[in-house]
């Protein structure tokens, strides 16, 4: 098995092909990648409250999973499951929720030195807490903790592995020792963009560090400092939902 630290392009442009012959032919068709695909059916499936793109697109990476077991396309099945969970959450649909993000954490969980991997298994692990039990949800938020730590040891320059480690101190009560290094991470994560080139991939996480910036410091009283973060980020994002919905 191929490990991926840092997905860079090279190796996705080999994978991109290979779908050719194992049958993502849509994808291929539209000349996007799976993030993006993704993606597109997140906004879609949310706009129109459903599940339908999503279900279809995650078909099909399951489809091309079964193919070929490798990290790539464990990833990209997994990112897919959790966008979904995601929407079922939305839409109060807590058992499918559950079902889904399950399923995308058991795709990550073996992968051990994988960064990327890593970041994404800590935030599908925080947002399964929600509908745990209060032991699971301890026991599953500390695994979301070292999974974030265990991301950033590998590869420190991660905007999603800083993400996550940012993610899990910002919503832990300070009762119980959060609060403390939230902005320290995010700050490493935009500071990590400039370290990778554009091209490297994947690319998904840099509104959701908005969004905890300005999160951030509104929750410290610093409406001016939040508002030059929620200003840069719709000027680098004017289409995005979430920086939007800020406003």
């Amino acid at each position: 098995m191929i490990l991926l630290v840092n997905y860079k392009l090279s190796f996705w442009i080999g994978l991109i092909q290979l779908y050719f012959v194992l049958g993502f032919t849509n994808l291929i068709a539209q000349n996007t990648t799976p993030e993006t695909t993704i993606q597109n059916g997140y906004l879609q499936d949310k706009n129109q409250g459903s599940q339908t793109k999503l279900e279809h697109v995650n078909r099909e990476l399951d489809s091309v999973y079964k193919s070929q077991d490798n990290i790539f396309n464990r990833y990209w099945l997994s990112y897919g499951l959790y966008n979904q969970a995601l929407i079922a959450g939305l839409q109060k649909k807590d058992q499918q929720a559950v079902t889904l993000v399950d399923c995308a954490i058991e795709l990550l969980t073996p992968l051990k030195e994988d960064a990327e991997s890593l970041a994404l298994l800590s935030l599908e692990q925080g947002y399964s807490t929600q509908f745990k039990g209060y032991l699971a949800m301890i026991r599953i938020g500390g695994n979301a903790v070292l999974n974030a730590q265990r991301a950033v040891a590998i590869n420190p320059n991660s905007l999603r592995a800083n993400l996550a480690i940012a993610i899990n101190d910002f919503y832990t009560p300070k009762a119980f020792g959060g609060g403390k290094i939230a902005l320290e991470y995010l700050n490493k994560a935009m500071e990590g963009l400039t370290i990778y080139p554009e091209d490297s991939l994947p690319r998904w996480g840099k509104p959701n560090v908005y969004e905890l910036l300005i999160k951030y410091h509104k929750k410290k009283e610093q409406d001016s400092i939040a508002l030059e973060y929620l200003t840069q980020a719709l000027n680098e994002f004017p289409d995005s939902q979430l920086l939007q919905g800020m406003k």
